[in-house]
């Protein structure tokens, strides 16, 4: 949005012109995307290695394109996906790994823990990379990357350079509200309060590497490079 919009075009009083140019705009964003994650993704493949079990947490277009491109070299690799609750685009995950022929298997978002112990990294995208080197995803990538470093497993974020972002939340609720309707199944007593909240904070100390299309990082690194995106 902040790309497609950072325009004069939209200061002309034609609004022809400034339709035109949001448009030219936004085709370049997904062109800008695109090449992108096919970077990421020849970075990234370099650390799957044949026989390694890999767990995602919901979707991430950037972390299929890693899947797609070490499958496509012949690597041998299994995944495990969580469901990716609430709106549960870890099945769309897998029957992306059924199409390009990988081994899935889908978990419960509370089987995290219980399933880290057989699993050899956490592969995960992200919403915004923030100052601190920290992200911003789907919410229970938290509680995932927190299990992962518990058991000594490297979490792996894969990230456009464009989601680098110029905040600095310091804790779960210092970031811009995003809810989601959450189904129970279930009709609920109307005294029962819902946490709405579709995504949470991972602060830097839970991530081990950021595969982005400016290069490897460490979370460390990421303060360098955001001061030179906006220099």
């Amino acid at each position: 949005m902040c790309y497609v919009t950072r325009t004069s075009a939209l200061e002309y009083e034609d609004i022809e012109v400034g339709k035109a140019r949001l448009i030219e705009r936004g085709e370049q964003i997904g062109d800008i995307s695109l090449k992108a994650r096919k970077t990421i993704a020849m970075l990234g493949q370099d650390f799957i290695r044949d026989g390694s079990t890999i767990l995602t947490h919901g979707f991430s277009r950037v972390v299929l394109s890693i899947l797609k491109l070490a499958a496509a070299n012949k690597k041998h690799f299994s995944v495990v996906c969580t469901e990716g609750r609430p709106d549960s685009t870890g099945l769309q995950m897998a029957k992306e790994m059924v199409a390009i022929g990988v081994p899935i298997t889908l978990i419960i978002d509370s089987a995290v823990a219980y399933t880290m112990e057989s699993v050899d990294m956490l592969l995960v995208g992200a919403d915004g990379v923030v100052e601190s080197g920290g992200i911003i995803n789907m919410i229970g990538t938290y509680q995932a990357a927190m299990v992962a470093r518990s058991m000594n497993k490297p979490v792996y974020v894969a990230a456009e350079s464009y989601k680098f972002a110029r905040m600095y939340p310091l804790d779960q609720k210092a970031m811009f509200p995003s809810s989601r309707q959450v189904d129970f199944h279930y009709p609920l007593p109307s005294a029962v309060q819902v946490e709405f909240s579709s995504r949470d904070y991972t602060p830097p100390q839970y991530l081990t590497l950021l595969f982005t299309d400016l290069g490897v990082f460490t979370p460390s690194a990421v303060s360098d490079e955001l001061i030179q995106l906006y220099l």
